[in-house]
């Protein structure tokens, strides 16, 4: 009994010890993912390229990432688990990812370098480092696919492998060749209850059914209805999740479409003719910056409403200031009401059965829309210059003023 104790004191030892020499109370790397304009621009050119609607079982597709490319996802998977961050360097021998994140609930960062060479057509890890503790070469890679294979992403692991045809690199890129199987594809995300959109189709069917339901288009109206709802809910749920699938059903009703689907939903009921402001598109704007804002962040809905609208000024209405104003009001609602439980249900209770879009919508109709490059060049000289900026500030101090947000 004696040495089974100590046996097992020894064992605890040994692994506290390596556990400190492979993790440290710091990240080596913190670096927070941001996106700009161009990294938009980039996503939507390789989601384009990989044409998915097109692919047909078996045929090939050329992926070609950037070193930023990788960096930014994987700085923006690390900043989605905790602080951390990540490095990416690429030359045509070698990958090498240093990372830092952090352990779950505990105040220590795994910190790792990991770095991959080609072998035969695709690329296998050489060399890993976990914290101070390297890992021989010639065992880093056979270590790195038995925890794969043992682990609950086995199926999504072989699944991807088959994907994979050839990998091949060059001093900053790496460039993924890949054979379509859809059908395995979809079956390995549905068997690891993959959800973008982190939403429970479930769950969103009373929110749909009740606006469904609700007479006229207005969307204030509508917002009431659903915020009722939700705090009716939240008296034995998450509020936080109520407000998410809220602002989800009022997105789906601004579009007139849904923004995700799931096995078994219900026929949906299209509602038509939804206006925020008197207007179809400012409903729109709101509702979708709103539903980013619960799923990827404001900072990240602001910022898809800007790209809408720098895009426009090219090959669509023009830069407008308004369309920009209902985005920033959807995206604050959003963060607002999904913040914390506390802030979720004061939401709630200023937003049920509201009728009133001056509670949360600003004054928009005499902001400069409809303005070409050219003339958005001349006027405001361009994002980030100081006319633009005021004009930015002014529409942030009117969404301020609003009466749900002043306490």
């Amino acid at each position: 009994m004696i040495r089974l104790f100590l046996l097992f004191t020894l064992l605890l030892a040994t692994l506290a010890f390596l556990l400190a020499l492979a993790t440290s109370p710091a990240p080596e790397i913190e670096r927070p993912a941001t996106l700009g304009l161009a990294d938009l621009e980039r996503g939507r050119l390789l989601v384009e390229s990989l044409d998915i609607k097109h692919l047909r079982e078996g045929e090939e597709r050329r992926l070609r990432f950037a070193q930023r490319d990788i960096e930014l996802a994987l700085n923006w998977l690390l900043g989605s688990l905790g602080r951390g961050g990540a490095d990416v360097v690429i030359d045509a021998d070698s990958l090498q990812i240093r990372a830092s994140m952090r352990l779950y609930k505990l105040p220590r960062y795994l910190n790792l370098a990991l770095a991959f060479q080609p072998q035969g057509d695709v690329l296998a890890p050489s060399n890993l480092r976990l914290g101070k503790v390297p890992l021989p070469a010639r065992l880093t890679g056979k270590l790195i696919g038995a925890l794969l294979a043992l682990s609950p992403a086995a199926e999504q692991y072989q699944v991807a492998r088959d994907l994979l045809r050839r990998a091949t690199l060059q001093a900053g890129h790496l460039e993924l060749t890949l054979v379509w199987h859809g059908a395995a594809l979809r079956k390995a995300a549905q068997a690891a209850g993959w959800n973008p959109a982190g939403m429970d189709g479930a769950a969103l069917e009373p929110y749909r059914e009740r606006l469904a339901a609700a007479s006229g288009g207005d969307y204030a109206a509508l917002l009431g209805e659903a915020f009722a709802l939700a705090r009716e809910r939240s008296r034995k749920g998450d509020p936080v999740a109520e407000n998410r699938n809220a602002l989800t059903a009022l997105a789906e009703a601004a579009v007139g479409g849904r923004l995700f689907t799931s096995p078994g939903d219900r026929k949906y009921r299209r509602k038509k003719g939804v206006r925020l402001g008197g207007r179809d598109d400012f409903a729109q704007h709101f509702g979708l910056s709103a539903f980013i804002a619960v799923t990827g962040g404001e900072g990240v809905a602001d910022l898809a409403g800007l790209y809408k609208e720098i895009r426009d000024t090219r090959d669509g209405s023009g830069f407008s200031f308004n369309d920009l104003a209902a985005d920033k009001a959807g995206s604050r609602l959003g963060e607002l009401a999904t913040r914390s439980p506390d802030t979720a249900r004061r939401a709630q209770e200023k937003l049920a059965g509201t009728h009133d879009e001056r509670l949360f919508f600003p004054v928009v109709k005499d902001l400069p829309e409809f303005m070409n490059a050219s003339q958005f060049e001349r006027r405001f000289g361009g994002i980030g210059q100081p006319a633009y900026i005021e004009q930015v500030k002014e529409i942030e101090a009117r969404i301020a003023r609003l009466p749900l947000y002043r306490e």
